[in-house]
């Protein structure tokens, strides 16, 4: 099915390629854009199609969200995801993976919501997600999926809303008109509140998609001989991961010949066949606390200004000759970063911007960090695309690389708030309580209103727990009081008849 979509031409197309191409030489990003998205801008068309079609054939959304999901996917690795870098545990249980079509032909992303717990890492989870979605579309070219939440035998301790705002915010940023159906199989009724929850996160267009369904009507969406044996089906899979089929392919080259040495892959590796992802785990193993090659300010801290979500950070070079340096976080998704790399020449200094995009908020207890690594620039000079190969070709734990860590946090002190909230008259402090909520976002107030729900339903359940339970006691009372004040018969005979 899909969304209702306006239809493109190829001349909307082809401006719309013109217009990248246009800025790529103009302007070209920081780190040189992954190969394979180049090819897919330059000589295909499918990808192209999928924006103007998201965007109702407006060109300048279509070219602004095409550089930056661009731009994501540079950072976040999407390209080169594999096995390897994903949390294995995860990975194997088998609570999102990828198996049979539906109706249209389109594989099914199935998340089995019951095996999930809140306590696990949402960004390794979205990690595994992402996986799952470029296997698919490399193993069928860009195919669209349909998303089925298994919901069958969930309750309140694993539906996480956190972890369903991810993933719908991860295919409507970065994956434009790539949902045929997202389909909710067995959803408890103490959960109904959550199909508010999710139809408030979803853009307008993909409403339409959203479908709740049972064992009763499944079929009208995934044929039985597709259907998993526990949904009533006649497939007997158990989930068993299976790697994916390497294919032996030759480098997507760029429309022109010359350009292809700009879009070399700029990933810092340990070893020469593994590339590093940054996480929460690894953070701390490669933070080097001496100033060698660089002086960073704030030293400790990003800190980001609460009103515009902006940081800055001040890079000086304290070497005696060249300094190459790499910026690197634990959360690609969240935050764009200008410049990523680059070159600074003794007592000079640099200037990082880093904005937090506005669909994401840093995460609780300091888990958002960024990684700064530096090293001295061989021959004292280099170009833009020789600091990405140099990088590229670097092992992160040299001895030669100083790296700095950094953790994410707002510049307005935690307790300033409340302090101030304290410190004012009743009235005040009710005014702070309201200026705290002016803010909330739609989704926020639609999960509030999510548990207010459930909490009126578990009430009400004891109440008519109690009310039954009253009623029981006073008919039992009451049939004993009319068995002990019921009068005993006495049996008599009809006197006989002369």
């Amino acid at each position: 099915m899909g969304i209702k979509v306006k239809e493109t031409t190829p001349q909307q197309i082809e401006e719309l390629r013109e217009r990248f191409n246009s800025k790529y030489a103009s302007s070209p990003p920081a780190a040189p854009f992954h190969p394979t998205d180049i090819d897919r801008i330059r000589n295909d068309h499918l990808w192209l199609q999928r924006f103007l079609e998201m965007h109702d054939l407006d060109m300048e959304a279509s070219f602004t969200k095409l550089w930056e999901t661009c731009v994501w996917r540079q950072s976040y690795g999407a390209n080169d995801l594999d096995e390897s870098q994903l949390n294995q545990e995860y990975l194997k249980e088998g609570s999102v993976f990828v198996r049979n079509n539906d109706v249209d032909g389109k594989p099914l992303l199935i998340f089995r919501v019951k095996l999930h717990s809140k306590s696990k890492n949402l960004d390794e989870l979205i990690r595994i997600v992402v996986y799952w979605v470029e296997r698919s579309q490399r193993e069928q070219h860009l195919t669209q999926l349909t998303i089925f939440f298994d919901m069958a035998g969930t309750g309140l301790a694993t539906m996480d809303l956190d972890f369903v705002k991810r993933i719908v915010e991860t295919f409507k940023q970065y994956y434009p008109n790539t949902l045929n159906y997202i389909l909710v199989y067995e959803l408890a009724w103490v959960l109904n509140a959550a199909f508010k929850v999710i139809k408030a996160l979803l853009p307008p267009k993909a409403v339409e998609i959203l479908k709740m369904i049972s064992k009763k009507d499944i079929n009208q969406y995934i044929t039985k001989d597709n259907c998993l044996a526990i949904w009533g089906g006649e497939d007997n899979y158990e989930f068993s991961f299976v790697p994916e089929a390497k294919k032996v392919t030759s480098k997507p080259l760029a429309a022109n010949a010359g350009d292809d040495e700009q879009f070399a892959d700029k990933k810092v590796t340990f070893v020469d066949s593994a590339p590093v992802v940054l996480k929460e785990s690894n953070i701390n193993e490669m933070h080097t606390p001496s100033e060698g090659m660089l002086h960073i300010n704030p030293k400790d801290f990003v800190n980001f200004n609460s009103k515009n979500a902006e940081a800055t950070m001040s890079i000086k070079s304290i070497a005696t000759s060249a300094v190459t340096y790499k910026i690197q976080t634990t959360s690609p998704e969240k935050f764009r970063v200008r410049p990523r790399c680059g070159i600074i020449q003794p007592n000079q200094e640099a200037t990082i911007n880093i904005w937090l995009k506005s669909e994401h908020k840093l995460s609780d207890e300091s888990k958002d960090k960024f990684l700064v690594m530096a090293m001295i620039a061989p021959g004292g000079e280099c170009g833009g695309a020789d600091v990405t190969e140099l990088w590229r070709s670097k092992l992160p734990t040299s001895a030669d690389v100083e790296q700095h860590r950094l953790v994410c946090r707002f510049e307005e002190s935690k307790s300033k708030a409340p302090l101030d909230c304290a410190n004012k008259a009743s009235k005040a402090s009710v005014d702070c309580n309201k200026k705290s909520g002016a803010d909330v976002d739609p989704a926020t107030a639609m999960e509030r209103q999510l548990a207010f729900t459930q909490n009126l339903q578990y009430v009400t359940l004891a109440l008519l727990f109690l009310l039954f339970a009253g009623f029981g006691f006073l008919m039992y009372q009451q049939l004993g009081q009319h068995a002990s004040t019921c009068p005993k018969t006495t049996a008599y005979s009809c006197a006989k008849r002369k």
